[in-house]
């Protein structure tokens, strides 16, 4: 038969029939009956063989049958319908047309135009009728001659097959459905829900007022001037405060609210990673500022950042063997680092009541007044050695007892020194490079030439320091290790090995956290942004160490679940959608 039947009801009519019959019927549009037939349908419609018009109705035997029985072409047919007369029959497939043609299918109507241009050229064009409008959907190009646009409109069917293609059967539905609707934007809601939490689970939320939550979770999604981050709270959170009383609660500084927060930090090293305070690691950073202005606490000094020119605060850290941050101090920018030493360790030790500790620092920490005090104040040390520094006799007698094999060591009183031969071929290369720069130099007259290790002034030229050389290579290879502990050499040099796990913490604090550069200028300000940081790099440790994931891959996750805003025209009202997350997301909330 044609389609769709002209012999039984005319388009007019449906507007009145259709609600009529379905009701009848006891039909819902969505409901299985209705969509298996359309399925039914669609299935007769692109099939060569005969299909009769009651094979359409089919109906579930109970209303159990979920729509997706009744979607899936893999599943047996229900049973049809019985004591359906023909005519019932006619006028439901004529409906079904209807609702497919006009309504479910979201059929485009494809048309090709041809446009006489003003350089003589006809182009080819293929639109379609939107309300009322003709909409240009793609322009295939012009010609002149016959066979040129012949081409062109062949280009332009394939172009209306292969988009009629891409059509689904429900895609009309869709459209309807998104048209009551309008996305507003997305936002990060599960990430800062997921770092609220961790920021509660650690008690801060007693100490603190929302708006410092607020800079910390920013401070570690999106690091930036407070500027930045109360426009990404804006953005992305909804969250608003007034930058004005940002500024306000930063420049009133309560040292107290440091000393709770740090003993938080500590219940969670006790708690989380058995923290004893038998063992600590202490090391030194410099913070700089984007500012040439100094004053008594901001001051040049020697700079990690090569910002030597620029004024700088010092920050001493202790964390525990893990790497997690439990105390830090901030001095002027022109502290020497050795002296940051023992006004911390003692002050921890003495604070906390501290019987038995034992402190591991660089080399940078070794000076005689600081082990004599240490160990006068009953503080265990495992300090690196400046074996340049040591006696000819000291040198002398590591020469003739240490043997160059991989990890021999010996020990001189409270001296230990290893050999490694990994150790050996990086300074060697290091060595060669410097003595080579050096020489490039040799007998120079210049006097803008910048201070080199193997180079030295003789008031005439510069000389290869052929002494500083010699001493040197002697060296190449060796570690020293200064300890009042008495252990076997290897659990010395284990111990000292885990110094890697504070300069991983300074790199967070440096990198993640964009810690440096400092935007405030007054002291209170600064040492609010310090505190603000340190308690984010609790955090980023803390989730590090318990995912086994770097803070940067975590925040990428949690960035991955999006909420989108959606709101219902209808209504007014909005609401969120969220994203599905993975199990490497899921795995983070455990």
């Amino acid at each position: 038969m044609g389609w769709p039947p002209n012999d039984c009801i005319t388009l007019p009519t449906m507007p009145v029939i259709l609600p009529v019959i379905l009701s009848c019927a006891k039909i819902s549009v969505a409901s299985p009956f209705f969509i298996s037939s359309v399925r039914r349908f669609c299935i007769a419609t692109v099939s060569s063989s005969p299909v009769s018009l009651t094979d359409f109705l089919v109906a579930p035997e109970t209303s159990s049958v979920s729509l997706s029985y009744a979607l899936s072409p893999d599943l047996s047919p229900p049973p049809p319908i019985k004591n359906l007369t023909p005519c019932f029959t006619r006028v439901f497939c004529y409906i079904l047309n209807i609702l497919l043609h006009y309504g479910y299918t979201g059929t485009v109507n494809f048309k090709i135009r041809e446009v006489k241009l003003k350089s003589g050229k006809t182009a080819v064009q293929v639109y379609a009728i939107a309300k009322r409008k003709r909409n240009i959907l793609k322009h295939l190009g012009s010609s002149k001659d016959e066979s040129g646009i012949k081409d062109l409109k062949e280009q332009a069917l394939n172009w209306i097959q292969e988009e009629t293609s891409k059509k689904g059967l429900f895609q009309g539905t869709q459209d309807v459905f998104f048209k009551n609707y309008a996305y507003l934007g997305f936002s990060y809601n599960f990430a800062y829900e997921f770092l609220s939490k961790v920021f509660d689970d650690f008690n801060f939320n007693k100490h603190t007022k929302k708006l410092f939550k607020d800079l910390c979770v920013v401070q570690i999604l999106e690091p930036s001037s407070k500027r930045q981050n109360l426009l990404f709270l804006e953005r992305f959170f909804e969250i608003k405060h007034n930058l004005n009383n940002v500024y306000e609660h930063l420049s009133v500084y309560d040292p107290n609210l440091k000393e709770s927060l740090g003993n938080e930090t500590l219940r969670i090293a006790q708690k989380h990673f058995h923290f004893d305070f038998s063992f600590v690691l202490y090391d030194v950073t410099t913070l700089y500022f984007e500012s040439f202005k100094n004053d008594e606490f901001k001051r040049p000094g020697f700079s990690k950042d090569n910002k030597s020119n620029q004024p700088q605060i010092v920050i001493g850290l202790i964390v525990t063997k893990e790497g997690f941050p439990v105390h830090y101090e901030v001095f002027s920018g022109n502290t020497f680092e050795g002296n940051t030493f023992l006004p911390i360790v003692l002050a921890f030790k003495s604070k906390h009541k501290i019987e038995n500790i034992t402190v591991v620092a660089d080399s940078a920490m070794f000076s005689k007044l600081n082990f004599n005090t240490l160990k006068e104040s009953g503080v265990n040390y495992i300090v690196g050695a400046r074996l340049l520094n040591q006696k000819k006799e000291i040198l002398s007698q590591i020469e003739n007892s240490i043997k160059k094999i991989h990890k021999s060591s010996i020990r001189i009183d409270d001296l230990i020194v290893e050999y490694s031969e990994r150790r050996y071929a990086k300074d060697k290369r290091e060595f060669e490079k410097q003595v080579e720069k050096a020489k490039a130099y040799e007998n120079s007259e210049s006097t803008k030439i910048r201070k080199m290790k193997f180079l030295k002034n003789d008031k005439t030229a510069y000389r290869l320091d052929q002494a500083l050389v010699d001493k040197n290579v002697k060296l190449l290879g060796l570690k020293g290790y200064v300890t009042n502990l008495l252990l076997p050499n290897d659990e010395i040099i284990n111990y000292y090995h885990n110094l890697f796990k504070i300069e991983h913490a300074f790199r967070i604090a440096k990198s993640d956290l964009e810690m440096r550069p400092i935007y405030h200028f007054k002291e209170q300000s600064i040492k609010n942004h310090v505190l603000i940081c340190f308690v984010c790099l609790s955090l980023s440790v803390f989730l590090e160490l318990k995912n086994q994931k770097s803070i940067k891959k975590i925040i990428e996750l949690l960035k991955n679940v999006t909420d989108a805003k959606i709101r219902n025209l209808k209504t007014g009202k909005a609401f969120y959608v969220r994203s599905e997350f993975d199990e490497e997301v899921g795995n983070l909330l455990h």
